[in-house]
C-alpha cells in the first residue's frame, strides 16, 4: 500500500513538472507576442506621427497659399475652389495662347510657371500689334498728307475749270445768238421756198399716193400668188403606188403589179381609184393584201363605192403605209380627235402596226400630216404646207386602219 502511495506521488510530481513547462513555453510565447505587438505598435506610432508632421507641414503650406492668395486667414479660399480656379485657368490659358485644347495643371505652381510664359506671348503679341497700329498711323499720315496735297492740285484744277467754264459760256450765248439769227433768215428762205414750189410739192404727194396704191396692189398680187403656189397637198394629189392586173368579181378578189420585190407585205390596203378627163381622181373602192408574189400581189376586195362602176383591170392604187423606198413618216397636226372611236395615242400605235413611223415635228422626210381638230392653228400644220407635205385627213386615216 505504501508503494502505491509513493508511486501516486511520483506520477503527480511528474504531472506538476510537465504542466509546469508547459506553462512556461506559454508564458514565453505571450511575452514574444507581446514584444512583437509592442514593436509593431511602436511602427505604428512612428508612422503616425510621420504623417502628422506631413499633414502639419502642407497645412502650413496649405495656410501660406492661402494668405499669399487673399493677404490673411480670414478671407482666404477653401481648396476646392482654388482647385476649381486651377481647372478653369488651364482653358483661359490655351485660348490666351491660341490653342482649341485645354491645359491641365495639378497645382498652383505649374499654373503660375504657365501664367508667366502666358503673360510674356501676350506681351510679345500686345508689342507686335502696337508695332503694326503704329506702321498703319505712319501709312495714313502719309494718305492724308498726300490727300492734302491732292486737294490742293484738284481746287487748282476746279478754278481753271470754272474759268474754262465761263469763256465756254460766253462763247455758247454768241454762238445762240448768231444761231438764232440764222434761224431766223432761213426760216424766211424756207417759207419763201415753199411758196415758190407748192404746186411741184403737191404734185409729189399725189404721185406718192398713186405709187403706195400700186405698190400696195403688187404686194396683194404676191401674197396671193403666194397662196397659190404654196396649195395644200392633199392625199388625193399623191402619185399610185400601183395598178389592178385583173378582177373577179365572183369570188371578190382582184391582183395588182406589186409584189415581194417591191417590198410589199400582207394586211397592207390600198385605195382604188381612176383618172377621168381632165385629170380628175375618182375613188371607187378599197382593197386588202390577201398574198404577196415575186412580181404580183393577190387582194381581196373589201369596198365597191359604185357597182355600176366597180373596180376594174386598170385601176390605180395607193396607201399612206406604202413606199417601194422608205418606211412612211406621220406627224399629227391638232389638238384632239373627233372620230369618237380612237384617240391620237391610238391612231399613232395603229399607224406604227401598220408599218408607219410618228414623229413629233415636221421635216423634209416626213411623207404625212394627219390634220386632227384644231389643225389650222398649228405650227405643224404650216410647216406641212410650206414643205409640200401631204395632208391626210382624220377620216382618209380611219379608212386604212379601222376596216
Amino acid at each position: 500500500m505504501a508503494r502505491n502511495q509513493g508511486g501516486a506521488q511520483l506520477s503527480f510530481l511528474i504531472v506538476s513538472l510537465v504542466g509546469m513547462v508547459v506553462l512556461c513555453f506559454v508564458v514565453f510565447q505571450q511575452n514574444s507576442d507581446i514584444n512583437a505587438s509592442d514593436n509593431a505598435l511602436a511602427a505604428a506610432e512612428g508612422e503616425v506621427a510621420s504623417k502628422e508632421d506631413k499633414i502639419r507641414e502642407q497645412s502650413i503650406e496649405i495656410y501660406g497659399l492661402r494668405v499669399l492668395i487673399h493677404g490673411n486667414s480670414e478671407t482666404s479660399v477653401p481648396v476646392p475652389e482654388i482647385e476649381a480656379m486651377i481647372e478653369k485657368s488651364g482653358g483661359d490659358i490655351a485660348t490666351a495662347r491660341g490653342s482649341s485644347s485645354s491645359r491641365e495643371y495639378e497645382s498652383l505652381t505649374e499654373m503660375y510657371d504657365d501664367s508667366i510664359d502666358t503673360i510674356r506671348f501676350l506681351n510679345n503679341e500686345l508689342q507686335s500689334q502696337r508695332s503694326a497700329a503704329e506702321a498703319k498711323d505712319n501709312e495714313y499720315q502719309e494718305v492724308v498728307t498726300s490727300k492734302s496735297n491732292l486737294g490742293s492740285q484738284l481746287n487748282e484744277e476746279i478754278d481753271s475749270l470754272r474759268s474754262q467754264l465761263n469763256d465756254m459760256q460766253v462763247q455758247l450765248e454768241q454762238s445762240r445768238t448768231r444761231a438764232r439769227e440764222e434761224s431766223a433768215s432761213l426760216r424766211e428762205e424756207v417759207e419763201r421756198l415753199v411758196q415758190d414750189n407748192s404746186a411741184t410739192v403737191y404734185k409729189l404727194q399725189r404721185d406718192l399716193s398713186i405709187s403706195e396704191n400700186l405698190l400696195q396692189r403688187s404686194n396683194d398680187r404676191i401674197e396671193e400668188l403666194k397662196r397659190e403656189i404654196v396649195r395644200e397637198q392633199t392625199f388625193a394629189m399623191v402619185e399610185p403606188d400601183g395598178e389592178v392586173l385583173k378582177v373577179s368579181e365572183e369570188l371578190g378578189k382582184a391582183w395588182i403589179n406589186l409584189g415581194s420585190k417591191a417590198r410589199l407585205r400582207r394586211g397592207l390596203v390600198f385605195d382604188v381609184f381612176a383618172y377621168q378627163k381632165g385629170g380628175k381622181r375618182i375613188s371607187k373602192g378599197r382593197v386588202e393584201v390577201l398574198s404577196v408574189q415575186d412580181q404580183f400581189s393577190e387582194v381581196a376586195i373589201l369596198e365597191n363605192l359604185d357597182r355600176f362602176n366597180p373596180i376594174s383591170t386598170g385601176d390605180m392604187i395607193a396607201s399612206p403605209f406604202y413606199d417601194q423606198n422608205d418606211v412612211p413618216m406621220f406627224v399629227f397636226a391638232g389638238d384632239s380627235a373627233t372620230n369618237g372611236r380612237y384617240s391620237i395615242e391610238d391612231m399613232k400605235r395603229k399607224i406604227e402596226l401598220f408599218g408607219g413611223v410618228v414623229s413629233d415635228e415636221v421635216h423634209l422626210n416626213t411623207d404625212y400630216i394627219v390634220a386632227v381638230k384644231g389643225y389650222e392653228d398649228s405650227d405643224e400644220y404650216g410647216l406641212a404646207r410650206d414643205l409640200g407635205v401631204t395632208i391626210l385627213r382624220e377620216t382618209e386615216l380611219l379608212d386604212f386602219i379601222d376596216f
